[in-house]
């Protein structure tokens, strides 16, 4: 199983930095900021093998899929994080949404239900006719 050569406490780092260092004092960025490191340790957990995906989202496998983690600004109050699935295909198109986190709260629920929930989206594109 391959991981990320920084570990997850060194992915988790980089993007609380990356927060604070390019989005100073915005308050959305210090509310994601908390959730940071339930999402990567969740994303360690379950991902077959993960890495950065340009300088703001986080990519893994699982059960052969890509997926992605990225910030948006549309969902919630005050936007949250989203983890999408990545389809096959030239420029890596964007497939479902697999869950947003909006809230603390959520982001632990991720970190303990990952493999559930990706596991879920597998079985049912195996499902299908």
């Amino acid at each position: 199983m391959s991981r990320n050569q920084m570990g997850p406490e060194g992915v988790a780092d980089y993007f609380v930095n990356y927060l604070f260092n390019n989005y100073q004092g915005a308050r959305h960025v210090r509310r994601v900021a908390s959730w940071v490191g339930l999402i990567v340790l969740a994303v360690d957990k379950v991902g077959n093998s993960w890495w950065r995906r340009h300088t703001r989202q986080l990519g893994f496998t699982f059960q052969d899929c890509k997926f992605k983690v990225k910030y948006d600004h549309t969902i919630g109050s005050r936007g949250g994080i989203q983890v999408i699935e990545i389809l096959p295909g030239r420029g890596e198109p964007e497939g479902g949404i697999v869950t947003s986190i909006t809230s603390l709260r959520e982001a632990e629920q991720f970190y303990l239900h990952a493999e559930k929930i990706l596991r879920k989206l597998v079985q049912q594109k195996t499902n299908r006719p």
